[in-house]
């Protein structure tokens, strides 16, 4: 959350059905290897020639590294100023086309729902849609997340 609370996103501050673009991030060959060896230790993620070898042709990034990336551009762009209290889940994570080294990531996600938490009314529960593309305008990753805000203050 941010510092001042006149700048922090309650539950209340958050529009449905408004999308907003997180920026962008260019991935890099050392970037894709050094997760796939540390996270995700296929082939395919971690040795050039062997997934030149593969039905990829070619480095491929890790689902979970674009998982990641797109993460930190939500958080940078959006999250860290509302007043998040947990994640309680992500649906429908489906990876449509690989991520090759040089290809830059766009993240935007939609304001899906808000509703107040049921269980607890000092909450409220943000849902939004989630689609990465490539350089290309491609989607290569889309996902539904779920998270608890707070409610703001009587």
């Amino acid at each position: 959350m941010c510092d001042s609370d006149a700048n922090v996103v309650y539950l209340e501050d958050v529009p449905v059905d408004e999308t907003i673009e997180c920026g962008s991030v260019t991935v890099t060959e050392e970037e894709i290897t050094d997760f796939g060896e540390q996270f995700d230790p296929l082939a395919i993620h971690t040795d050039p020639s062997a997934a030149a070898e593969s039905r990829y042709e070619g480095l491929i990034a890790s689902g979970y590294h674009t998982l990641s990336l797109s993460v930190r551009l939500l958080v940078e762009e959006v999250r860290q100023d509302r007043a998040v209290v947990a994640g309680l889940g992500i649906d429908d994570v489906r990876w449509h086309e690989p991520v090759r080294p040089g290809d830059t990531l766009s993240v935007a996600t939609t304001i899906t729902e808000t509703r107040v938490s049921e269980s607890n009314p000092e909450t409220g529960v943000v849902r939004e849609s989630i689609t990465v593309t490539n350089q290309d305008g491609v989607e290569v990753l889309t996902l539904e997340n779920h998270e608890l805000l707070e409610r703001r203050p009587s």
